[in-house]
């Protein structure tokens, strides 16, 4: 089982997304604030990206299983930097 965890800038909240709600509305809305993701950005990058890395970590299961070597497993962890809610920062 795998799931997204989604940061929202606007609120500072956070919620889980999980692979049997990924086709609801909802799951692209903060359930804090009710903002909402891009439909298009949802359906053209989030979910497209999220399933690659399913599928990655299925395909290193298999090795694992298959050819006797090491599990390994891919977590993606953002490197962008959520301020917290009142601060500003400049862009350089």
């Amino acid at each position: 089982m795998s799931y997204m965890k989604i940061h929202c800038d606007y609120c500072g909240g956070s919620w889980e997304v999980y692979e049997w709600t990924l086709d609801h509305e909802k799951s692209r809305y903060c359930p804090h604030c009710f903002s909402k993701i891009d439909e298009q950005t949802w359906k053209n990058q989030v979910l497209p990206a999220y399933a690659s890395v399913c599928d990655a970590n299925r395909e290193l299961v298999k090795d694992f299983t298959g050819s006797h070597i090491p599990l390994f497993s891919v977590d993606v962890i953002s490197d962008y930097y959520f301020r917290k809610r009142g601060e500003h920062y400049e862009e350089s």
